[in-house]
């Protein structure tokens, strides 16, 4: 006879689905504002162009991880959304009226996202702490 084993994986927080659908959802405009700038239907530096696909498919990967619960999205997502906050700056100096707008939303993703990554729900929720209270 096969017992349950007493340790259960962690109820998803309603958080971390909000980001998870947000990192994927940020991940594609990503890609499809940086292929506009490629296909010459927008303004700004090419190579920004480049390194907003790349966060694009970072977030992909990110939000498919946040939605999972897999643990390397948790350090993986602070570090990325962290470094976002320089190519939003970026993005607003350089990116033109759509790069403006994207640039906001990245910087403003990227420092609420890691603060609420911190809290005790989500880290418990990607295996990295313990406890079943907090946000």
């Amino acid at each position: 006879m096969l017992m349950a084993t007493s340790q259960s994986t962690p109820k998803r927080p309603v958080g971390v689905t909000i980001i998870a659908i947000i990192a994927a959802a940020g991940g594609l405009l990503s890609i499809f504002g940086g292929a506009s700038r490629l296909a010459g239907m927008g303004t700004g530096p090419v190579v920004l162009a480049y390194i907003v696909i790349i966060f694009g498919i970072l977030g992909l990967a990110l939000g498919a991880g946040f939605y999972t619960g897999a643990k390397w999205a948790w350090m993986a997502g602070i570090i990325i959304y962290i470094i976002s906050i320089g190519l939003g700056i970026a993005e607003i100096i350089y990116g033109g009226q759509v790069g403006l707008i994207g640039g906001i939303i990245r910087t403003i993703a990227g420092i609420v996202i890691p603060v609420y990554l911190t809290r005790l729900k989500p880290k418990s929720f990607f295996g990295k702490g313990s406890g079943s209270t907090g946000t």
